[in-house]
């Protein structure tokens, strides 16, 4: 794992999120495994946000990177623990709808990135401060996991790509 060319945590105004590389998945194995899955929706309905999400199955490839990012996560508070985890599909034209992962606890969300064709959609940060309408797009790329607190709301653009986008997210609370 590299963090992106030691850079510094980005802030935008007083939130903070992290992009870091994440080497030694098989990101093609894993995206058939999440394929093979896509039938598996965690909600039937299309005007939902978990419409999009599907359960991950536990493989050698899921644990080895679900292993890989406790690792990280660990790193910044050993008190931390995994919550919950999924695979999300975006097929062309689908984007995902505006959301934030907030709940009683303070936590860290992610999504990993285990394909990303070009225009497939970027991950938008959008929020009020202070009046102000404010966003940051972020354009990720394969092998990229990007953390964040649950209090952000984000969404995706629209897949303008003939390919499927396919990420895995989850949320990690502390338990003190």
């Amino acid at each position: 794992m590299n963090r992106q060319q030691g850079k510094p945590l980005k802030r935008l105004f007083s939130i903070s999120y992290d992009i870091i590389d994440i080497d030694g998945v098989d990101n093609e194995i894993l995206s058939k495994e999440i394929l093979s899955n896509k039938d598996k929706r965690l909600d039937s309905n299309p005007l939902q946000s978990r419409y999009e999400d599907t359960e991950l199955l536990k493989t050698k490839s899921s644990e080895k990177l679900m292993s890989k990012i406790d690792d990280v996560i660990l790193k910044i508070d050993t008190h931390f623990y995994n919550h919950d985890i999924w695979a999300h599909i975006i097929e062309p034209k689908q984007s995902t709808m505006y959301h934030d992962h907030k709940t009683e606890k303070d936590g860290l969300s992610f999504v990993y990135y285990v394909t990303y064709p070009k225009d497939s959609g970027n991950l938008i940060f959008d929020f009020d401060v202070l009046g102000k309408r404010v966003y940051k797009s972020i354009e990720p790329k394969v092998g990229q996991l990007i953390l964040f607190p649950t209090t952000i709301p984000h969404y995706t653009s629209r897949n303008v790509s003939d390919e499927i986008r396919i990420s895995i997210s989850g949320n990690y609370f502390l338990n003190i």
